[in-house]
Protein backbone atom coordinates (compact mmCIF):
# COMPACT_ATOMS: atom_id res chain seq x y z
CA UNK A 1 0.00 0.00 0.00
CA UNK A 2 1.40 3.35 -1.02
CA UNK A 3 1.10 6.06 1.60
CA UNK A 4 -0.56 9.25 0.39
CA UNK A 5 1.84 12.02 -0.45
CA UNK A 6 2.15 14.61 2.27
CA UNK A 7 1.59 18.24 1.31
CA UNK A 8 4.79 20.25 1.10
CA UNK A 9 5.57 22.29 4.22
CA UNK A 10 4.46 25.88 3.97
CA UNK A 11 7.59 27.90 3.43
CA UNK A 12 6.99 30.61 6.05
CA UNK A 13 5.34 28.60 8.80
CA UNK A 14 8.07 29.62 11.24
CA UNK A 15 7.65 33.33 10.55
CA UNK A 16 5.46 35.96 12.16
CA UNK A 17 4.64 39.25 10.44
CA UNK A 18 2.91 41.94 12.49
CA UNK A 19 1.58 45.10 10.85
CA UNK A 20 0.64 48.54 11.98
CA UNK A 21 -2.87 49.45 10.84
CA UNK A 22 -3.27 53.15 10.14
CA UNK A 23 -0.74 54.33 7.61
CA UNK A 24 0.53 50.83 6.91
CA UNK A 25 -2.36 48.67 5.71
CA UNK A 26 -4.98 51.41 5.70
CA UNK A 27 -4.11 54.77 4.15
CA UNK A 28 -5.98 57.39 6.10
CA UNK A 29 -3.90 60.46 6.92
CA UNK A 30 -6.69 62.74 5.66
CA UNK A 31 -9.26 60.79 7.65
CA UNK A 32 -7.15 60.96 10.80
CA UNK A 33 -6.69 64.71 10.47
CA UNK A 34 -10.39 65.30 9.78
CA UNK A 35 -11.39 63.21 12.80
CA UNK A 36 -8.87 64.98 15.02
CA UNK A 37 -10.09 68.39 13.89
CA UNK A 38 -13.67 67.50 14.84
CA UNK A 39 -12.50 66.59 18.36
CA UNK A 40 -10.50 69.81 18.62
CA UNK A 41 -13.38 71.95 17.32
CA UNK A 42 -15.79 70.65 19.98
CA UNK A 43 -13.33 71.95 22.58
CA UNK A 44 -12.76 75.30 20.95
CA UNK A 45 -9.23 74.41 19.85
CA UNK A 46 -7.78 75.37 16.44
CA UNK A 47 -7.83 72.87 13.58
CA UNK A 48 -4.65 71.46 12.08
CA UNK A 49 -3.71 71.98 8.45
CA UNK A 50 -2.09 69.21 6.43
CA UNK A 51 1.50 70.32 7.07
CA UNK A 52 0.92 70.96 10.77
CA UNK A 53 -0.78 67.60 11.17
CA UNK A 54 2.23 65.85 9.63
CA UNK A 55 4.58 67.63 12.00
CA UNK A 56 2.58 67.31 15.23
CA UNK A 57 0.76 63.97 14.98
CA UNK A 58 2.87 61.53 16.98
CA UNK A 59 1.26 58.56 18.71
CA UNK A 60 0.08 57.69 21.32
CA UNK A 61 -3.09 59.76 21.09
CA UNK A 62 -2.84 60.86 24.73
CA UNK A 63 0.36 62.69 23.80
CA UNK A 64 -1.25 64.25 20.72
CA UNK A 65 -4.19 65.58 22.71
CA UNK A 66 -1.97 66.90 25.48
CA UNK A 67 0.26 68.73 23.00
CA UNK A 68 -2.77 70.27 21.29
CA UNK A 69 -4.31 71.62 24.47
CA UNK A 70 -6.90 69.00 25.42
CA UNK A 71 -7.28 68.87 29.20
CA UNK A 72 -5.86 65.76 30.85
CA UNK A 73 -9.21 64.73 32.35
CA UNK A 74 -10.79 64.91 28.88
CA UNK A 75 -8.13 62.83 27.11
CA UNK A 76 -9.99 59.50 27.37
CA UNK A 77 -13.23 61.02 26.06
CA UNK A 78 -11.33 62.79 23.28
CA UNK A 79 -9.72 59.53 22.16
CA UNK A 80 -13.09 57.75 22.17
CA UNK A 81 -14.61 60.57 20.10
CA UNK A 82 -11.67 60.40 17.70
CA UNK A 83 -12.33 56.68 17.19
CA UNK A 84 -16.00 57.36 16.43
CA UNK A 85 -15.11 60.09 13.94
CA UNK A 86 -12.59 57.80 12.24
CA UNK A 87 -15.41 55.34 11.64
CA UNK A 88 -17.44 58.03 9.90
CA UNK A 89 -14.71 59.21 7.57
CA UNK A 90 -13.26 57.49 4.52
CA UNK A 91 -10.00 55.63 4.05
CA UNK A 92 -8.70 53.11 1.54
CA UNK A 93 -6.74 49.90 1.70
CA UNK A 94 -3.15 50.43 0.63
CA UNK A 95 -2.49 49.19 -2.90
CA UNK A 96 -1.34 45.58 -2.88
CA UNK A 97 -2.30 44.97 0.76
CA UNK A 98 -4.99 42.36 0.13
CA UNK A 99 -2.78 40.30 -2.19
CA UNK A 100 0.20 40.49 0.17
CA UNK A 101 -1.85 39.37 3.16
CA UNK A 102 -3.30 36.47 1.19
CA UNK A 103 0.16 35.45 -0.05
CA UNK A 104 1.70 35.55 3.43
CA UNK A 105 -1.20 33.60 4.90
CA UNK A 106 -0.95 30.97 2.15
CA UNK A 107 2.76 30.64 2.88
CA UNK A 108 1.98 29.81 6.51
CA UNK A 109 2.86 33.11 8.19
CA UNK A 110 1.46 33.96 11.59
CA UNK A 111 -0.10 37.38 10.96
CA UNK A 112 -1.01 40.09 13.42
CA UNK A 113 -1.90 43.75 13.85
CA UNK A 114 -0.77 46.05 16.65
CA UNK A 115 -2.29 49.52 16.48
CA UNK A 116 -3.23 52.54 18.53
CA UNK A 117 -6.46 52.75 16.51
CA UNK A 118 -9.61 51.85 18.40
CA UNK A 119 -11.26 48.46 18.04
CA UNK A 120 -14.31 50.16 16.52
CA UNK A 121 -12.20 51.90 13.87
CA UNK A 122 -10.37 48.70 12.95
CA UNK A 123 -13.60 46.70 12.75
CA UNK A 124 -15.12 49.36 10.52
CA UNK A 125 -12.10 49.38 8.20
CA UNK A 126 -11.93 45.60 8.15
CA UNK A 127 -15.53 45.34 7.07
CA UNK A 128 -15.87 48.26 4.66
CA UNK A 129 -12.47 47.92 2.98
CA UNK A 130 -12.79 44.13 2.68
CA UNK A 131 -9.48 43.41 4.39
CA UNK A 132 -8.73 39.67 4.18
CA UNK A 133 -9.61 37.82 7.40
CA UNK A 134 -6.19 36.23 7.85
CA UNK A 135 -5.00 37.62 11.18
CA UNK A 136 -4.21 35.44 14.17
CA UNK A 137 -4.25 38.47 16.48
CA UNK A 138 -5.44 42.08 16.28
CA UNK A 139 -4.52 44.24 19.26
CA UNK A 140 -6.22 47.69 19.15
CA UNK A 141 -5.94 50.81 21.33
CA UNK A 142 -2.28 50.11 22.09
CA UNK A 143 -0.50 52.66 24.27
CA UNK A 144 2.63 50.59 24.97
CA UNK A 145 3.64 49.04 21.65
CA UNK A 146 6.86 47.59 23.05
CA UNK A 147 5.07 45.62 25.78
CA UNK A 148 2.43 44.40 23.33
CA UNK A 149 5.02 43.19 20.84
CA UNK A 150 7.01 41.50 23.60
CA UNK A 151 3.87 39.55 24.45
CA UNK A 152 3.48 38.40 20.84
CA UNK A 153 7.15 37.66 20.19
CA UNK A 154 7.16 33.98 21.37
CA UNK A 155 4.61 32.90 18.75
CA UNK A 156 7.25 32.24 16.06
CA UNK A 157 11.01 31.90 15.81
CA UNK A 158 11.26 34.60 13.14
CA UNK A 159 9.42 37.86 13.82
CA UNK A 160 9.03 40.88 11.56
CA UNK A 161 7.10 44.10 12.06
CA UNK A 162 5.92 46.34 9.21
CA UNK A 163 5.11 49.96 9.98
CA UNK A 164 5.43 53.53 8.77
CA UNK A 165 6.48 55.50 11.87
CA UNK A 166 9.76 55.92 13.70
CA UNK A 167 8.07 54.99 16.98
CA UNK A 168 7.00 51.67 15.50
CA UNK A 169 10.53 50.96 14.30
CA UNK A 170 12.03 51.67 17.74
CA UNK A 171 9.46 49.59 19.61
CA UNK A 172 9.66 46.66 17.21
CA UNK A 173 13.45 46.54 17.23
CA UNK A 174 13.55 46.72 21.03
CA UNK A 175 11.03 43.86 21.26
CA UNK A 176 13.17 41.54 19.14
CA UNK A 177 11.42 42.00 15.80
CA UNK A 178 13.09 42.75 12.49
CA UNK A 179 11.63 46.19 11.81
CA UNK A 180 10.60 46.89 8.22
CA UNK A 181 9.67 50.43 7.27
CA UNK A 182 7.18 51.58 4.67
CA UNK A 183 7.91 55.02 3.18
CA UNK A 184 7.21 56.80 -0.07
CA UNK A 185 10.00 59.38 0.01
CA UNK A 186 13.70 59.59 0.79
CA UNK A 187 13.34 61.73 3.91
CA UNK A 188 10.87 59.37 5.57
CA UNK A 189 12.97 56.37 4.54
CA UNK A 190 16.09 57.82 6.17
CA UNK A 191 14.18 58.60 9.36
CA UNK A 192 12.85 55.03 9.58
CA UNK A 193 16.34 53.60 9.09
CA UNK A 194 17.73 55.86 11.81
CA UNK A 195 14.97 54.60 14.12
CA UNK A 196 15.99 50.97 13.61
CA UNK A 197 14.43 49.76 10.36
CA UNK A 198 16.44 46.89 8.90
CA UNK A 199 14.98 47.68 5.48
CA UNK A 200 12.55 50.18 4.00
CA UNK A 201 10.15 49.47 1.14
CA UNK A 202 8.12 51.89 -0.97
CA UNK A 203 5.27 49.52 -1.80
CA UNK A 204 3.75 46.46 -0.17
CA UNK A 205 4.42 44.54 -3.39
CA UNK A 206 8.05 44.37 -2.23
CA UNK A 207 7.19 42.75 1.09
CA UNK A 208 6.75 39.03 0.34
CA UNK A 209 10.15 38.57 -1.39
CA UNK A 210 11.78 40.51 1.45
CA UNK A 211 10.12 38.36 4.12
CA UNK A 212 11.19 35.21 2.28
CA UNK A 213 14.76 36.46 2.03
CA UNK A 214 14.95 37.40 5.71
CA UNK A 215 13.33 34.14 6.81
CA UNK A 216 16.13 32.07 5.29
CA UNK A 217 18.98 34.44 6.15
Amino acid sequence: MVAPALPPPRRLSGTMVVFGWTGTLVVDADRMRAALNVVLATRGLPALGEAEFGARFKLPMATVFSDLGVLEDEAADAEAEWGVELGRAHAHLREGAAAVLDDLASAGCWLGVVSSASAAAIRYDHRTLQVPSVFHSIVPSVSDRYATLMGLRPHRAEALFVGDTTQEMRSASAAGFVALGLASDRGASDALRCAGAAAVIRDLDELVPLVERLAVA
